[in-house]
Order: C-alpha cells, then sequence, then structure tokens
C-alpha cells in the first residue's frame, strides 16, 4: 500500500490560474491508484471549510488540513491542534488595532466579520460565501482557533512582523502565503509533515511508500517528509531545489502523466 499526498492550490487546480477543477486525466490517475487499495489524501493550507465538493471525492481518503493543524481520516478526527486562546487573542487584538481584515479558522469553519469586505470580495472568485461565518462570539470562537490568517497590503508587512515582533516574540509562526498578500499564523509546532506522519501511522504505511506533490514553500516540509517529493513544474525554486522530482505545470497535466508512471 502507498499514499499519496496533494497540495490543492498550484497542485490539483490552479485557482489563479484559471484552473478550478481537477483534470480528467488526473482524475483518471487517482481513481485507477485507489481502485488498487493505495491512500489518497488532501494536503493542504486551506481550513476543511474552503474545500468545495468538487475535492471532497470519495476517491480521498484522509485530510491534512490548515498545514497539518487538522488531520481526519476515514471520516474521523486524528489531531486537531488548537492555539493558545491568549496568543490568538493577542493577534486579533493586534490586527484590529493595525486596521486590518482577518479570520479565525477552526477545525471546520471559518469565521469573519460581516464588513471585512476585502477578504469577501477574494474569496467570491473562486469559492462560495457561504464558507463563512458570519455569527458569531470572537472570544468563544478563540478557544476553538487552529488559525488565523489576515489580508495584508505590501505597507503593512512590515508593520505586521515588527508588531508581532514586540507583542508575541515569534511565539507563533508566521507564514506570508503570497496568495492575496495574507499572514497565516498558527502553532509553530505543526506542519504538513506532523499530518502525514499520522495518516502513515493510521494506514500502517511506511514513509518509502508515500509521495507528496506541491508548489509553495508550505509545501516543503511536506516533500521532505515523504519517501518521494514531487514538486510541480509550476513550483517556486525552493521548491524544486529540494524535491525529488520534477513534473509538468498543472496546465500541462503534470500531475496525471508523473501518477501514470507509478503502480
Amino acid at each position: 500500500m502507498k499514499a499519496f499526498f496533494f497540495d490543492i492550490d498550484g497542485t490539483l487546480i490552479d485557482s489563479f490560474g484559471g484552473v478550478r477543477t481537477i483534470s480528467p486525466n488526473v482524475i483518471e490517475q487517482l481513481e485507477r491508484l485507489h481502485a488498487v487499495g493505495h491512500k489518497l489524501v488532501i494536503c493542504s493550507g486551506r481550513p476543511y471549510a474552503m474545500i468545495g465538493e468538487d475535492l471532497r471525492l470519495p476517491l480521498f481518503d484522509a485530510y491534512v488540513m490548515s498545514n497539518g493543524a487538522h488531520v481526519e481520516a476515514d471520516g474521523r478526527t486524528l489531531f486537531t491542534n488548537v492555539m493558545d486562546a491568549a496568543l490568538a487573542r493577542n493577534f486579533a487584538e493586534l490586527f484590529e488595532d493595525l486596521g486590518m481584515e482577518y479570520m479565525l479558522q477552526t477545525a471546520h469553519h471559518i469565521y469573519l466579520r460581516r464588513d471585512f469586505c476585502l477578504i469577501q470580495r477574494f474569496f467570491a472568485e473562486f469559492a462560495q460565501p457561504s464558507i463563512f461565518t458570519f455569527d458569531f462570539d470572537r472570544d468563544e470562537v478563540l478557544e476553538r482557533t487552529i488559525k488565523l490568517e489576515a489580508h495584508a497590503t505590501e505597507l503593512d508587512h512590515a508593520r505586521v512582523r515588527e508588531a508581532v515582533e514586540g507583542r508575541a516574540g515569534y511565539t507563533a509562526h508566521m507564514d506570508g502565503n503570497g496568495s492575496y498578500n495574507a499572514f497565516e499564523i498558527y502553532s509553530p509546532t505543526i506542519s504538513k509533515a506532523v499530518g502525514i506522519g499520522l495518516v502513515l501511522e493510521h494506514y500502517g504505511i511506511a514513509v518509502e511508500n508515500s509521495y507528496g506533490f506541491g508548489d509553495g514553500i508550505n509545501d516543503l516540509e511536506m516533500i521532505q517528509a515523504v519517501g518521494t517529493g514531487v514538486a510541480m513544474g509550476n513550483a517556486c525554486s525552493e521548491l524544486k531545489q529540494a524535491a525529488d522530482v520534477i513534473c509538468g505545470t498543472v496546465k500541462e497535466d503534470g500531475l496525471a502523466r508523473y501518477l501514470a508512471m507509478v503502480e
């Protein structure tokens, strides 16, 4: 038995490049691998609430979400890493002080103030408005928060880094994912690699029988944690340098071409 871990954006699809559904050729290869008993896993920085119905396919056996902060397999939760509530509140208040929009992510929901229109407009381009919960008690949600994500202009980047250094002492990991000038803040103890380890243990699959596919810097730990790390042709240079293999881009159906060679 083998396990295949797939990032979403830039790997299975390319939302910003106009490829918003998994290609039929990739689906064909996933079906072939699944039919012979291999495990297929979504491994993404996205929270579960941002996984559309087109990605919640019966083919996928497990989900490593929010960069490893939440892990599910066979329909049950294996792991959820909740941030320290005081620290999460510190960041939320920091973003409000800086006049920045932000969202709170829990295992299955995304909480957003109704007046945060920049974030709503951005996600309206490729996601349903229903991914957000607008009516909530912030303090209660902060007790269950696994990740905060804030909208930041280029000018804000320096302000955020300075403020985080002063108020939080870098006790939480800050990852600017670049998709829409966003900062993702979550516990430094989690990563996609942590989630991968839990999934492999759950299924009893050896590391050498695992594959990881990604395109971004937050996929680095993933491709280093698996037996074979594969960088997409559209991946960042750091990931390509660390990968065992480089396949074609999403638009070239590079994933399907590579999977066709795997038994």
